[in-house]
């Protein structure tokens, strides 16, 4: 069982979890919408989410000459080197894959990539701190919705709505992360929310966030629903209750890092809709 749990860790920690979940989200959407999603889209979009973390992490894990405290950044220390030669070789498959995206995709996604390298600029560069947990989830609801926004532009509102909860629940899971890893960040040095703002107005901020969202898909029902808008709704509101959970019931979920474990497995909810 252990062995089993150490793969797991591991797969974590290379945000397999998560690209999984951001690709598994992208073909749910497109179900919602009726988009015929080219293969390209899907792909393309996973070695974007893989890149974009494993860059983030590889320079967390190496900002300092100490190891640091957190485990997934002393993994991408450690095995900097082979982790960097996967890195340049999944980068240059994604641009590969860039030649077979719809063109309408493919500008967007530009826009989107150049947003990404903006940040990435910000916080290595220039070490501006821009609340990097909002900015990332914009940026991964953007990836999530985009091949469905590109083929399909003419959206109802409620389509908007979902995009709006999306965003929510990302912000809402990247926050939580913060208030959770507070003291990782502050032994390690680095910027946070939780750091930045403190841990009450962090708590603050994410109770808000978990009210707007109530609301917003609270609004979703005033709504005539197609079958596939009400059953995504339905698997938003288990998502969005399962994150409630993880910040009222924190002494819990602290245990063994349940909070990453639970609020990364939330996002391959959506791919729920494809047993109905």
């Amino acid at each position: 069982m252990s062995v089993f749990k150490s793969i797991l860790s591991v797969l974590r920690w290379l945000s397999l979890d998560v690209v999984t979940g951001g690709v598994i989200f992208s073909l749910a959407i497109g179900k919602v919408v009726n988009a015929d999603l080219h293969w390209s889209i899907p792909t393309a979009l996973g070695c974007c989410i893989w890149l974009i973390y494993t860059l983030d992490h590889l320079i967390d894990g190496n900002s300092s000459e100490r190891d640091p405290s957190m485990k997934r950044h002393a993994f991408h220390k450690k095995f900097r080197k082979p982790i960097f030669i996967v890195f340049v070789l999944v980068a240059c498959f994604g641009l590969r894959i860039l030649s077979f995206l719809p063109y309408q995709t493919l500008i967007l996604g530009c826009v989107l990539l150049g947003l990404v390298g903006l940040y990435f600029l910000s916080i290595w560069l220039f070490k501006i701190y821009f609340a990097k947990e909002i900015f990332i989830a914009v940026l991964y609801s953007c990836g999530v919705f985009l091949g469905s926004f590109s083929l399909k532009p003419d959206m109802d509102l409620v389509i908007y709505l979902l995009f709006m909860q999306t965003v929510l629940m990302a912000s809402i899971n990247l926050l939580l992360f913060s208030f959770y890893e507070v003291a990782h960040d502050t032994q390690d040095g680095h910027q946070s929310w939780a750091t930045h703002f403190g841990v009450v107005k962090t708590l603050n901020h994410l109770l808000l966030l978990l009210v707007l969202l109530g609301l917003s898909i609270g609004s979703v029902f005033f709504f005539s629903l197609s079958l596939n808008q009400f059953l995504l709704t339905t698997i938003f509101i288990v998502m969005s209750l399962i994150l409630a959970a993880i910040y009222f019931a924190p002494q819990w979920f602290k245990k063994n890092e349940r909070f990453r474990w639970v609020g990364d497995l939330v996002f391959l909810f959506p791919g729920l809709i494809f047993l109905f």
